[in-house]
């Protein structure tokens, strides 16, 4: 059986005078576009906009519209969506639950577990993505987590996840890199910027950045009902 495929891009950072995040953004649409099967849905996990300028935004949706497949946004600290971005979704069997972790104005965030729950407790049953822009995982680099999500709140989310062993997967972005780890018996795994790459100093107190390339995610749902994610160069 054919995999049901769910690819993610994040923080692409788009500057309308900056040829370069935008071309890098195109660069990870088309190489979308060469995945076999065709992902049903593409998740962008925030900081779409580098300043949150409408523009940038409008930029942004420019250089995705070649994804013949729904995409589903959602925002990230930089991004001034005058809303909350948050709902669940079903693509195709695999149903998406796209939470709203921005706090106007900070770099660090927070998550809306009561209504999380309530989106957790409406099915039970359907394999899930739950995708958020601040991982709810530690990384480790000094940096990074002094604009993450608070401890209690991670815990928390744990406990959610013991409930919903649905859950496939917690996926996000924010930290410019690839890194894993699992809350609540749920692997997480954040996903690279199609923009730029933060390195691997865990002494720094200030973002580091590296010549690494970028990448994006393809997760995979399976006939056997595993999710499977897989890292994808572009």
């Amino acid at each position: 059986m054919t995999p049901t495929l769910i690819a993610q891009l994040s923080d692409p950072h788009i500057r309308l005078d900056d040829a370069v995040s935008q071309a890098a953004l195109a660069a990870g649409v088309a190489r979308v576009l060469t995945l076999n099967p065709l992902p049903t849905a593409v998740l962008v996990t925030g900081d779409i906009a580098n300043s949150g300028d409408p523009r940038e935004h409008a930029r942004a949706l420019e250089l995705l519209a070649p994804l013949p497949m729904p995409v589903h946004r959602l925002a990230g600290n930089h991004d001034l969506f005058g809303e909350r971005t948050r709902y669940a979704v079903d693509a195709k069997g695999v149903r998406i639950i796209a939470c709203d972790t921005s706090i106007p104005g900070r770099d660090d965030g927070t998550l809306e577990l009561d209504w999380l729950a309530e989106r957790l407790a409406e099915d039970r049953d359907t394999p899930t993505i739950v995708a958020m822009h601040h991982p709810p995982l530690r990384t480790g680099l000094a940096w990074l987590d002094e604009i993450g999500l608070p401890s209690a709140e991670r815990s928390a989310l744990g406990e959610l996840l013991v409930a919903a062993p649905n859950v496939r997967r917690v996926v996000a972005g924010h930290v410019h890199r690839v890194i894993h780890d699992t809350l609540g018996g749920c692997g997480v795994i954040t996903c690279a910027s199609t923009n730029i790459q933060s390195g691997l100093d865990f002494i720094a107190t200030e973002m580091v950045l590296t010549s690494e390339p970028p990448s994006l995610l393809v997760h995979a749902l399976l006939d056997s009902g595993d999710l499977v994610t897989h890292v994808q160069a572009i």
